[in-house]
Order: C-alpha cells, then structure tokens, then sequence
C-alpha cells in the first residue's frame, strides 16, 4: 500500500491549493464532486471542508445529494496530497443510473503510477465495513483510466447512460462489483 487515507481537514489548505491549482491549469475533468475550486481564501478553503464534512450526515447543497463521506489521499512516501474518494452510504434512483457510490480523482501529475487502483480498493474495503454488498461505479464513456481501474478492482460493465452533465450530453459507463 502506498497510500493512505485522511479526513478534510483545515491544515491541509496549502496542499490542497497546490493539487488543486494544478488539476484546474491541466484543464482536466476534477472528480470526485468533493474537491471544490472555491479554496483560495481562508473563508473559501473552510467552507470546502465544512461542505465536505456535513455531507456526511445528509446537510447537503441540493435533494440530488445523498449522504457520504470523502476522504483525501496521501502518499505514504512522502506524504503529497493525491486526489479523493467519495463513498456514498446509499443511492437513489439517479445516482443508481448515473454515477453509484463510489467516485475518485488523482492530480493530473500522479497520474498512470497505480494510485487510483490502490484508492479504489481502499474505498472498496470501506464499504465492506459498511456492509455494503453491491457498490454501483460510474464514470465518463471517454474517462479509459477510471474504467480500466474500476475493471482493475473487479467491475462488471452494466451498460451504459446519456445523461446532462454539465450542461453537455455525456454517455456514463456504469459498472457493479460484488463485495
């Protein structure tokens, strides 16, 4: 294991600015929802982690919101701030068709090193401790790294769904893996 997981916290805020400042110059998709791009003022960077911790008991932005927990990941080598993993505890019917429970991202320049495989199997662990006995994964048609890892980890394609996504028409591979 190369990784670990950490709760969003405030002391994080130089690394998250860094990650972040680097994944919006890429110009590359930012996943999980998790990591907001509001972060550079004191008042900014503690709204990001009260959002990202009150989603754990439902106080969420809108009804399409269910509850659950993201996590920051950290490489145990030398400690960078990687990228998240959001579990959500259940579905609803649109999250079910869309996006499932488990959603990943890693900075554009740790990418392609077995991080998001190593996160994936992490957040898997986490929902069997859940209980959980299913996990639905979605992921942009287009996204080949998230579904070679979601396949790495075990996923099962299930089909496939156009959705609005961003204001754009998006085909959502979705995947199942049997815990």
């Amino acid at each position: 294991m190369k990784i670990k997981f950490v709760m969003p916290d405030y002391h994080l805020k130089e690394e998250y600015a860094e990650m972040m400042d680097e994944w919006i110059k890429d110009g590359s998709q930012i996943a999980p929802w998790s990591l907001l791009d509001q972060y550079h003022t004191d008042e900014e960077f503690e709204n990001v982690i009260r959002i990202t911790n009150e989603a754990v008991v439902g106080n969420m932005r809108s009804k399409e919101f269910v509850p659950c927990k993201t996590y920051y990941v950290k490489a145990l080598t030398n400690g960078k701030l990687l990228g998240a993993v959001n579990i959500r505890y259940y579905l609803t019917k649109e999250t079910y068709e869309t996006w499932g429970h488990i959603g990943f991202g890693v900075r554009p320049s740790e990418r392609k090193k077995g991080y998001a495989t190593e996160m994936l199997n992490l957040a898997l662990d986490e929902c069997r401790q859940m209980k959980m006995e299913k996990v639905f994964i979605g992921c942009l048609d287009e996204n080949i790294g998230s579904s070679k890892t979601i396949e790495k980890c075990g996923g099962i394609l299930r089909g496939a769904v156009m959705r609005v996504y961003h204001n754009e028409n998006v085909k959502i591979r979705q995947y199942f893996i049997n815990l």
